[in-house]
């Protein structure tokens, strides 16, 4: 192996800073690495990661970067789906992992955006949090509402975090929740910015909460999800193309 190849392995080379659970299938895996590129990474990127062990490495999986730009560490957030997922909660302290990138355009130019919607299906949301904790750093004044459809509100994460970022930006967050029996009593009062809607996102809860054809649409979402949200968002006479869309789904094995 020649020196050039040498140092682009360890640059490639992350270990495992910590493990964290968000939810019941949900984790948020903290790694650290000295690859520079990772230094100039913009929010909405995402990053391959591979599992090292004695008999090689894994294929390499996409996941978005959930935290922002600006954070020493680099934070993604994956729910467990498949054999690689399931094995990401049980990554030990100084683990090393392969991760490269970052990869991707999607939010490019967000932070020109005066006023934002965001469309989200589940872990989806990932790349979303990376642009709204990026906008909290750099105490951004862009209009944004995050659109945030779960089935219940067990499958949401960052919900504190999430809630002062309301206090900190110029920020509404709607969670939609398909299979909610009652969403009132998820109110509270301290919180006016954070509102909840029984159902799957739909035109009617887009136009009750805000959303205009003036705003910049970004999406992203398990495939069903997005292709039901791209009709809703036709109702409010916005173009489906100039959507920005990124679908949140792995097609890989395992």
């Amino acid at each position: 192996m020649n020196t050039n190849n040498a140092d682009q392995l360890k640059k490639n080379t992350w270990n495992v800073v910590k493990v964290v659970p968000e939810n019941h299938d949900t984790h948020s895996l903290y790694l650290e690495g000295s690859d520079e590129k990772f230094a100039r990474r913009k929010a909405g990127q995402f990053a391959s990661l591979s599992i090292m062990s004695p008999d090689g490495c894994s294929d390499p999986h996409p996941f978005s970067i959930a935290g922002a730009p600006e954070d020493p560490v680099l934070r993604l957030t994956i729910k467990k789906a498949g054999k690689f997922t399931s094995a990401i909660p049980d990554l030990k302290t100084g683990t090393p992992v392969k991760c490269m990138g970052p990869i991707g355009l999607f939010c490019k130019d967000i932070d020109n955006k005066p006023k934002i919607v965001m469309m989200a299906g589940g872990v989806g949301v990932t790349p979303f949090l990376s642009v709204l904790r990026h906008f909290r750093n750099i105490k951004a004044g862009n209009i944004v509402t995050l659109f945030w459809v779960n089935k219940t509100m067990e499958d949401v994460f960052a919900t504190d975090e999430i809630q002062e970022m309301t206090r900190d930006l110029t920020l509404r967050v709607v969670y939609c929740l398909s299979r909610a029996d009652d969403v009132e009593g998820y109110y509270r009062q301290e919180y006016p910015g954070v509102f909840y809607e029984k159902g799957r996102l739909s035109g009617q809860i887009l136009k009750r909460h805000g959303a205009t054809k003036e705003a910049s649409f970004y999406l992203c979402g398990p495939p069903p999800m997005m292709e039901s949200a791209l009709a809703e968002v036709g109702r409010l006479n916005v173009d489906q193309s100039a959507v920005e869309k990124e679908s949140f789904t792995w097609l890989g094995k395992g």
